[in-house]
C-alpha cells in the first residue's frame, strides 16, 4: 500500500512541478527550469516504479512529500508580488483627480506641444521659447517681475514707460 501512495505522489507530484514550471511566467527564469527539470525526474521515477519496477530494492525521496509543496508556495508567491507591483506600477501611472487642467477637444493640454512641434526647450523649439512653458525676454532686456511687492501689494512689470522714463 505504501510503495503505490508513493509511487503516485511521484507521478503526480511530478506532473504538478512541470505545469507550475510552464504556467507560472512570473518566475525567473532558473526556478522555471528547477521546477520543469525535478518534476520530470520525479515522474519519470515514479513511472518506471509504476509501470517498469518488478520487485525487489527501490529508493524512497522523503523530498517527494516536500519539495512539490515548496516550490508551490514559492511559484504562488512570486505570482503575487508580479500581480501586486503591476498594481503599483498601474496605480502610479494612473491620472489622480484634478492632476490635469481640461482641454479643448482636439488641443493639447496645457502645458504640452501641440502635435508635430519640439516641446518648449528642446532643440528645434521656435525662438523665444524658453523651458516651462515661460517665453524668454528678448535679448537684453530685463525680465519682468509680477507677483506681489512690498508690503503686499502687486507691481507691474518693470521696464520702461512712455517717454523713456522708468515707471514706479
Amino acid at each position: 500500500m505504501f510503495f503505490l501512495i508513493y509511487t503516485l505522489l511521484l507521478l503526480l507530484g511530478g506532473i504538478a512541478m512541470v505545469a507550475l514550471g510552464i504556467a507560472v511566467k512570473e518566475q525567473g527564469t532558473g526556478s522555471r527550469i528547477l521546477n520543469v527539470v525535478v518534476g520530470l525526474a520525479m515522474f519519470a521515477y515514479g513511472f518506471y516504479l509504476f509501470f517498469l519496477f518488478e520487485g525487489g530494492r527501490y529508493q524512497i525521496f522523503f523530498y517527494v512529500f516536500v519539495l512539490p509543496i515548496l516550490l508551490a508556495v514559492r511559484a504562488v508567491k512570486a505570482r503575487k508580488e508580479a500581480r501586486e507591483q503591476a498594481a503599483a506600477h498601474q496605480f502610479a501611472g494612473a491620472p489622480q483627480p484634478g492632476m490635469f487642467a481640461p482641454s479643448a477637444p482636439g488641443q493639447p493640454a496645457p502645458g504640452y506641444p501641440a502635435p508635430g512641434y519640439p516641446a518648449p526647450g528642446q532643440a528645434g523649439a521656435p525662438y523665444g521659447v524658453a523651458g516651462q512653458g515661460h517665453a524668454a525676454p528678448p535679448h537684453g532686456q530685463p525680465v519682468a517681475q509680477h507677483g506681489p511687492g512690498p508690503q503686499g501689494s502687486p507691481t507691474a512689470p518693470q521696464g520702461s514707460g512712455p517717454q523713456g522714463y522708468p515707471t514706479a
